[in-house]
């Protein structure tokens, strides 16, 4: 880790967040080396690299045997974060560079890691907005004795002493006095009440979006609540079935090497709408058009495959329709209506031609809602009525009663059908096949072996600065067995030629 990063890397815009003056800091590149070689060997937590710098001869070595206090190495962590990204990109182009890979194909995916906050102790607004007002209101009233400060009298000659000055009166205890929530002191209760503000802002957020949100997902005000210690962090099932604060990592992996070509840290629950993202984040890190993108059906819209048809990029992915309301039939014991995909569109038309070949004419343009809130187009094409009474099939395709079979067709659906249509050719899966072993495996490795099981920090900057710091330790990693494995080759075919 020390050989790659003195080679590798230029730490100049490290050396530039240093001021200048007052006390030399610590190396730069010391440190840098000693978090990467920590996060390699999955100890990401500032408290365990100051133990291994007493303690473990290796990172004594590592680091010459510097002995950084336990805060700057919590500071360096924060100063090093926006960084990670341009660190990373001179390590993709120079992978570039030398021809391991060209970065137009990747594998995108994404996982949840649990964030670094108590999954117990949940608030809502109004218990946010109660505490808030108490602490705001303790802190001025202590503010206030400790600017009072008593006079003292100046005994003249011939009067007798004056009696001591009398401390001042306690203030009034608070409603929420001896609750165990309060800090016990005024700094404490300082930064508590910086917290609580913090939450507060995101509490007001998650409201408004809320109230944008389609009626049937719309949550009880009371049911929208964070965790104290980092609200940004999204309540979320994880695998194991456990409600707690998590965020969602996403990479985008290289298919013909390990390298991680791209990553963000999102405080989301889903992989829809960021496909779009991540792609341009990997363009800009390889400074090279993305050809192909392979990606699970949580990623892909209509929306997005249009967009990645302008960009260039070929989608790669499953196509999977809301099946929500066939198994909502299919449980109150209705026959299984015939699917849309039996009736073909001919935009020539336009219209559907149902399996009985009539036709299914355009009736109407109309709305629909997404569960944000958001709206999307929809086409409606109708069948005559006449054409369903007289069809053999009416009982299994006809619903509602207008007594004819209907079809919508929302907006970009042509590009829809290209991507089901292009994950049928040989070529499409065996190119799909290499997505799993490839992003599927790094997010097993940054699980088990790099201590991603849960971030060491609080707020979406931290959380962030620990993947980028694993990924980073990867990337090197990565381009020096690359490196390797070109040498062994050109010595096999060196002696092969002799």
């Amino acid at each position: 880790m020390a050989r790659l990063c003195d080679q590798e890397l230029n730490l100049d815009a490290l050396k530039r967040t240093y001021c200048g003056r007052g006390t030399p800091p610590h190396s730069p590149a010391l440190l840098l080396k000693l978090v990467l070689y920590e996060h390699s060997q999955g100890r990401p937590q500032p408290v365990q690299w100051f133990k291994d710098l007493r303690e473990n001869k290796a990172v004594q070595w590592l680091t010459l045997g510097i002995k950084p206090s336990q805060t700057t190495l919590y500071e360096f962590r924060d100063r090093v974060q926006p960084l990670l990204e341009d660190l990373n990109r001179q390590v993709i182009r120079t992978a570039i560079d030398e021809g391991h890979t060209d970065g137009s194909c990747g594998a995108l995916d994404g996982t949840t890691v649990a964030a670094n906050a108590s999954r117990h102790r949940l608030l809502k607004l109004e218990t946010v907005e109660q505490r808030l007002e108490i602490l705001e209101q303790e802190i001025a009233q202590a503010e206030q004795v400790d600017d009072v400060t008593p006079s003292i009298a100046i005994p003249e000659p011939e009067l007798p002493p004056s009696p001591a000055p009398t401390s001042p009166a306690p203030p009034v205890a608070s409603r929420a006095e001896g609750s165990s929530w309060k800090a016990k002191t005024l700094p404490g209760k300082k930064r508590q009440s910086a917290q609580y503000r913090r939450a507060q802002a995101v509490l007001r957020q998650k409201h408004k979006a809320n109230v944008k949100r389609r009626k049937d997902k719309r949550k009880k005000g009371e049911k929208i609540r964070v965790a104290l210690g980092d609200p940004m962090a999204p309540f979320v099932l994880d695998k194991s079935k456990t409600y707690r604060p998590l965020y969602n990592v996403q990479t985008m992996s290289d298919v013909e090497t390990d390298l991680v070509l791209a990553y963000a840290t999102t405080p989301t629950t889903a992989d829809n709408g960021q496909l779009l993202p991540m792609i341009d984040r990997t363009m800009k890190m390889t400074n090279r058009p993305l050809k192909d993108v392979l990606v699970d059906a949580g990623y892909p819209s209509g929306e997005d495959l249009s967009q990645c048809q302008a960009l260039g990029v070929t989608v790669y992915a499953p196509w999977n329709e809301n099946s929500f309301t066939a198994a909502k039939q299919a449980k109150a014991g209705k026959e299984k209506q015939i699917p849309k995909d039996r009736f073909t569109f001919d935009p020539s038309v336009p219209g559907y031609q149902c399996p009985q070949g009539k036709l299914l004419t355009y009736r109407e343009r109309t709305k629909k809602q997404k569960a944000n809130g958001d709206y999307f187009a929809v086409e409606v094409y109708q069948a005559e009525p006449a054409d369903c009474a007289a069809c053999p099939l009416k009982v299994q395709c006809v619903r509602g009663q207008s007594g004819a079979r209907t079809v919508r067709r929302q907006e970009h659906e042509e590009h829809i059908d290209e991507l089901k249509e292009r994950m049928k050719t040989p070529e499409a899966k065996e190119k799909y096949g290499k997505r799993g072993c490839t992003v599927e495996r790094r997010f097993a490795d940054l699980k088990t072996h790099r201590g991603l099981q849960r971030f060491s920090g609080q707020t979406p900057e931290r959380a962030d600065a620990q993947v980028g710091l694993a990924i980073l330790a990867h990337n090197l990693r990565t381009l020096d067995k690359l490196r390797i494995r070109r040498t062994a080759q050109q010595e096999n075919s060196g002696q092969m030629a002799a």
